[in-house]
């Protein structure tokens, strides 16, 4: 039996990667920004919602001017967080594409959820806008 270079001895090919794309999964740099995003805008939202509540029970010492900046910061938080979520969302469907499963499907789902929150919280600062007579 003649053993050539690539063959082992039994009749197997050669372990070359010809399809290394599929071996290797490709991860794009924006995705992983994007997904930071989310994760840093949610995370600044609640804190400022935090804020925000905290310095509106009585007797805290926050004035009016310093509220009124905590809810333009939760306004542009949140808008932010609409728009990750939403690049998010797109990224987790092409993922969900290429390889389904319950984590990519659980993933495209989170990210819909933390986009409405976001929105929800766009929609408090109209309310409290409203409210407080365009004085915001």
């Amino acid at each position: 039996m003649n053993m050539d270079e690539g063959n082992n001895g039994d009749n197997q090919p050669p372990d070359i990667k010809e399809n290394w794309k599929d071996v290797v999964e490709r991860r794009w740099i924006i995705s992983g920004l994007v997904r930071s995003g989310v994760l840093v805008t949610f995370a600044l939202s609640l804190g400022i919602l935090a804020l925000y509540m905290i310095g509106s029970m009585p007797d805290t010492g926050f004035s009016d001017n310093t509220l009124f900046l905590f809810l333009r910061l939760l306004r542009y938080s949140s808008l932010l967080l609409c728009a990750f979520s939403l690049f998010a969302m797109g990224y987790s469907v092409q993922r969900l594409v290429n390889h389904p499963g319950i984590r990519n499907a659980l993933g495209l789902f989170i990210y819909f959820i933390i986009g409405l929150l976001g929105a929800g919280l766009a929609t408090l600062y109209s309310f409290i806008a409203a409210a407080s007579e365009g004085n915001v």
